[in-house]
């Protein structure tokens, strides 16, 4: 039977990512000048009171939520009400019709892009900006995650970039973003239900008890420096480049809009580290290296600005170990994009793939802030 694991993260996806269609706005009108508020804690049976004499809507279930909708002709009123009652209220959408047509400006789109090996579907999100005309000339960014099963807080730092950009894609300027929250469901959800520590994806290989392919080893940019041919390795490079279907369906939707893309960046942990390419070896240096540290360093004071966690910009072969057929190598060596990075999120070691899911928000708030200076500076070019 298959685990709900993965069907948590497509289910906080498609929440994130829903939106009613544009052609459909002007049905809010109805809702012009209603207004959400969030109520004070000790309110009782008070919501339920002024909502039975029509003034306002619970929103959610009756004593436990706080938050209520007040149409336009009930404000006054209903704001009288609970004065007396010694309920206050803090006003959260002063328009709720505005406030969903402004949503609703987004252009977000889930689709999926393939299949895993063990039939799962692998899900992208392209959230367009405000204008979508202006997206030509700023490009694209691509947002990978979750591609080693047991790096935990990478699918969920990725929900969190899809939560600011659907909330206020504004601050990234006019990129058109693509994000895969999870780009090995199968790994993931063999590291819930049999093997925390699990790398690789669920493929049947011919050794018995060595499954799995290491996904960020199977791209077909020198393929096979600094993998492993045993399929018993942790970085077993697969048969052949590409012999994963997860591999094959992100380099075909990458491909498909490589023409855009101006950042690729890969979400993994642990280390606190932003790795530029080369990966395969130490001896080359990567095109546009200096730009790459540059922008780099702007990300990690970004990041570091949050919360002081200090994220290290280095490259990946010469400061870490080879490791060739990685999707930033890929997208730099074969796609020609110009600022690849492989982001190593928290921590440096005390906890490793073991992480607190206390860091999961605070880890998540360094990399949006990251993120849009890295690519503000990147939209100055």
């Amino acid at each position: 039977m298959m685990s709900t694991v993965p069907f948590v993260i497509v289910a906080t996806v498609t929440v994130i990512v829903a939106t009613v269609s544009g052609k459909e706005s002007s049905r809010h009108e109805i809702l012009r000048g209603h207004q959400i508020w969030q109520l004070s804690n000790d309110v009782g049976d008070v919501p339920l009171e002024v909502m039975q004499k029509g003034l306002l809507d619970v929103l959610g279930h009756f004593g436990t939520s706080k938050k209520v909708r007040v149409p336009f002709h009930c404000l006054e009123e209903a704001q009288r009400l609970l004065q007396e009652k010694g309920v206050s209220r803090e006003i959260l959408v002063e328009d709720l019709a505005t406030f969903l047509e402004d949503h609703e400006r987004l252009s977000k789109r889930l689709t999926s892009i393939g299949k895993s090996f063990e039939n799962r579907d692998l899900w992208m999100v392209h959230v367009r900006p405000n204008d979508p005309s202006d997206s030509e000339e700023a490009g694209a960014v691509w947002i990978e995650a979750g591609i080693h099963a047991r790096e935990w807080i990478s699918p969920a730092v990725a929900l969190h970039i899809l939560k600011e950009l659907v909330q206020d894609n504004g601050s990234i300027g006019n990129f058109d973003v693509y994000v895969v929250p999870m780009a090995n469901p199968d790994g993931y959800n063999y590291s819930f239900t049999s093997d925390r520590l699990w790398r690789k994806n669920r493929r049947i290989t011919s050794q018995p008890g060595c499954g799995g392919v290491d996904l960020n080893r199977n791209w077909d940019f020198h393929y096979g420096v600094g993998a492993s041919e045993n399929e018993c390795s942790e970085v077993y490079r697969g048969s052949e480049p590409f012999s994963e279907p997860e591999t094959k369906a992100l380099r075909d939707a990458m491909t498909k809009v490589k023409d855009q893309l101006k950042v690729v960046m890969s979400l993994h942990s642990y280390g606190q580290q932003l790795l530029y390419p080369w990966g395969y070896t130490k001896h080359k240096t990567a095109p546009d290296t200096s730009d790459l540290i540059a922008r780099g360093k702007v990300f990690a004071d970004a990041a570091k600005s949050v919360h002081n966690t200090v994220y290290k910009v280095v490259n990946s072969a010469g400061d870490l170990y080879k490791a060739s057929g990685a999707t930033d190598d890929w997208a730099k060596g074969v796609l020609g994009v110009k600022y690849t990075y492989t982001l190593e999120l928290r921590d440096e070691g005390m906890s490793g793939f073991n992480l607190d899911p206390s860091h999961i928000v605070p880890c998540s708030e360094e990399v949006w802030e990251g993120l849009k200076a890295l690519l503000y500076e990147i939209s100055k070019e």
